[in-house]
C-alpha cells in the first residue's frame, strides 16, 4: 500500500508539473509584450490553420464566456441571408430619423455599412424579422457560445444572455474559414467580402470588432483571420474597456501581434 501510495504522488507530481510548464507556454512573450506597451489588460489567440502553432496571452481569459457584442455580426448576417430577411449585402434599410450615438449609423444602411460601421439599429432590425426559434436553430447548428437568447431578440448578444470566449471564437471561424457549416456558397461570399478590411499582395485580412460598455467600462474584441501566401492565421483579441480611448487598442494590439509574427508584412 505504502509503495502504491508513493507512485501516486509521483505521478501526481509530474502531473502537475507538465500542467505548469503548458500553461507557461500559452503565455505568448510576444503578445504579452505588445498588451504590456499598450498598457492593456486581458487575451489574445492567435493560431494556425492545421492547429499545429498557437500563440495564447492570458489562457484563463481565452477560455472564459463574454458578450460578442458586434463580433455576433457575422452571426448575424449569415443568418439574415440563408433565411432571406435581406437579399444581399445591398439592399438598403431606410434609416427612421432617430439620431443615434454615431453619425455613420444616422443614415440609410445597406450590410456592407452597418456591418463596417456596427450599426445595431439595422441589424436589430433583421433580428425581430429572423426570430428567437430561427436563432437558436442556427446556434445548436454552430455551436456557438453558451446559445443562450432569452425573450429579447434585439438584445441579447449585446451584454446580455448570449457569451462566447476567444477560444470558441477562433473554433468558430475556423469553420467559418473551412467552408463546414451547411449554409449556400453565396452567403459564403457575401461574408467574406463584408469581412474583407485590408488586402495586398501578402496577404488578405478578415476581422470584426465589438464592445460592450456601461459608462465607457466594459471590454472589446477583434477577431478574424489572415490569410497569406502560406497559410492562414486565426484570432481573437479581447481586452477590458477602461474609457473609450482603449477601444483602439483591440485593433492596435492585433495588428502589433501579427506584425511581430510576421504574418502582416
Amino acid at each position: 500500500m505504502r509503495i502504491k501510495r508513493i507512485i501516486i504522488i509521483i505521478i501526481l507530481i509530474l502531473f502537475s508539473i507538465n500542467f505548469a510548464s503548458s500553461q507557461a507556454e500559452t503565455n505568448d512573450k510576444d503578445i504579452a509584450t505588445v498588451f504590456k506597451e499598450q498598457d492593456a489588460r486581458g487575451t489574445m489567440v492567435l493560431v494556425s490553420l492545421d492547429n499545429k502553432t498557437r500563440y495564447i496571452h492570458n489562457y484563463k481569459r481565452a477560455n472564459t464566456r463574454l458578450s460578442p457584442a458586434s463580433t455576433f455580426k457575422i452571426v448575424n448576417s449569415i443568418i439574415a441571408l440563408e433565411e432571406a430577411v435581406i437579399q444581399d449585402q445591398y439592399e438598403i434599410i431606410k434609416w427612421d430619423g432617430t439620431n443615434r450615438l454615431y453619425d455613420a449609423w444616422n443614415k440609410d444602411q445597406n450590410m456592407k455599412t452597418a456591418f463596417k460601421y456596427s450599426c445595431v439599429w439595422f441589424y436589430q432590425k433583421l433580428a425581430k424579422k429572423i426570430g428567437i426559434k430561427t436563432y437558436l436553430s442556427y446556434f445548436e447548428r454552430f455551436n456557438y457560445g453558451n446559445k443562450l437568447i432569452g425573450d429579447n431578440v434585439t438584445q441579447f448578444w449585446l451584454g446580455e444572455e448570449l457569451e462566447i470566449s476567444a477560444m470558441e471564437q477562433i473554433e468558430f471561424l475556423k469553420n467559418i474559414h473551412k467552408q463546414k457549416f451547411d449554409i449556400s456558397k453565396r452567403t459564403y461570399k457575401i461574408l467574406q467580402e463584408i469581412m474583407l478590411v485590408d488586402s495586398t499582395d501578402n496577404f488578405k485580412l478578415f476581422a470584426k470588432t465589438g464592445a460592450i460598455t456601461r459608462n465607457g467600462i466594459g471590454h472589446g474584441w477583434y477577431v478574424g483571420y489572415v490569410t497569406t501566401k502560406e497559410t492562414t492565421w486565426f484570432f481573437a483579441t479581447n481586452i477590458l474597456i477602461d474609457g473609450m480611448k482603449d477601444l483602439a487598442k483591440r485593433i492596435e494590439i492585433t495588428h502589433a501581434v501579427l506584425k511581430k509574427k510576421e504574418i502582416l508584412r
